[in-house]
């Protein structure tokens, strides 16, 4: 999919965030599917809502048929406007309710376990969804804390796909968060105002759909990060290693490497070309091709370190330097770059999108390949020089 186009025969999904205010589903709904220009209506085929224990109660007692056969709210409002209620799937297993790490269902968000609670269950809905691209996801702000809508708002930013919709529904006073009221039924009918016990005719209510811009993410993260089952915070961290600038730090004294603040252990070998490219990129010089010259100056560095103290010739450094002395530089060349590059991914903690900046690449054809560590200069702290 490129661009901005839509996948072919693409399903429509709402997902609405509620608390105490089910509401707010019906007048999605309604702002979708009936008060939108018509060439942009939208009949859901399913409807996702995430709440609490307590919210659940008061979506299956208002919005869904009740056992004496008595329509709920969300019946009503499809007999109203001709709206079929068989092709919307809603129901109890529609509804996510947030659970604490034991599996109990939360009645409220209080505290920094419901908040991340909270976090985890969204982004599992969301990054769930999002890996059908045959639908198309319509994601509501409205209802629920406002850290619920915040983090549904992220979430949406990390997976969204170019179809994906994200809105807030605008209902005028005094019918916003008004119990009784739904959505405008096509008959006016009177409420009375619970604060003043004056009543007021739905004639004029307007729900009104405010679709938000946001940043989708998606393209620049990390596979990993679409497939995997991990924490909201855990997809915030691993989405920003990706999104930072590169930073690569060398303590020669004490022989650490540091990848974006995250260390990561080398051997002897790896660390010296890690040094070794890191010098070439820091004077902007060109990808370097793996020649009889390239042989010479390894071992000049490798002999220049150990001259100043700076790492001992451990007998892989040793090794290495006897292969090159003898010619065998084309397989020791491509194992060594390889396994480097390998240690860098595996050992860094950063996303294999993220690790992938600091390896040691080839360029141009051979038998005129390059090899470089593409980083910008201003990236590469080397300390401890003698």
């Amino acid at each position: 999919m490129e661009g901005n186009e839509e996948p072919s025969h693409a399903r429509d999904i709402l997902i609405c965030i509620t608390g105490l205010t089910p509401q707010v589903v019906t007048e999605t709904l309604y702002a979708l599917a009936v008060a939108a220009p018509s060439d942009q209506r939208r009949l859901p085929a399913e409807i996702h809502v995430v709440t609490t224990g307590e919210g659940r109660h008061r979506l299956e007692h208002t919005l869904l048929d009740r056992s004496d056969g008595a329509p709920g709210e969300l019946q009503r409002l499809c007999t109203d406007y001709g709206l079929e209620r068989d092709a919307i799937r809603f129901g109890p297993e529609t509804l996510h309710v947030i659970c604490d790490p034991q599996g109990r269902e939360l009645d409220d968000i209080t505290d920094p376990d419901g908040n991340a609670a909270v976090a985890d269950c969204i982004n599992a809905l969301l990054r769930q969804l999002t890996r059908d691209p045959l639908l198309r996801l319509h994601v509501s702000l409205a209802g629920g804390r406002k850290t619920m809508g915040f983090y549904a708002g992220y979430a949406l930013s990390l997976y969204a796909r170019p179809q994906d919709e994200l809105s807030h529904v605008l209902v005028n006073a005094p019918f916003e968060s008004h119990p009784e009221f739904f959505y405008p039924p096509p008959q006016p009918r009177r409420l009375r105002l619970p604060q003043t016990g004056e009543t007021v005719s739905t004639a004029s209510a307007e729900v009104r759909l405010a679709r938000l811009p946001f940043v989708r993410l998606r393209d620049g993260l990390d596979p990993a990060l679409l497939d995997g089952e991990i924490p909201f915070s855990t997809a915030v961290e691993r989405a920003q290693q990706s999104l930072d600038h590169p930073e690569l730090r060398l303590d020669l004294t004490h022989r650490k490497v540091y990848l974006q603040g995250h260390a990561v252990r080398l051997s002897s070998t790896h660390f010296i070309w890690l040094v070794w490219f890191a010098e070439r990129a820091r004077h902007d010089l060109p990808p370097m091709p793996f020649d009889e010259s390239a042989a010479k100056n390894l071992l000049r560095l490798i002999v220049y370190l150990e001259g100043h103290g700076i790492t001992p010739i451990h007998e892989a450094v040793a090794s290495a330097a006897l292969e090159l002395e003898h010619g065998q530089r084309s397989n020791y060349f491509e194992r060594t770059r390889s396994r480097l590059n390998r240690a860098l991914s595996e050992r860094s903690g950063l996303t294999p999108r993220a690790a992938e900046r600091y390896h040691i690449k080839a360029s141009g054809r051979r038998p005129h390949t390059g090899y470089a560590l593409d980083l910008p200069p201003q990236s590469i702290h080397i300390e401890g020089e003698p």
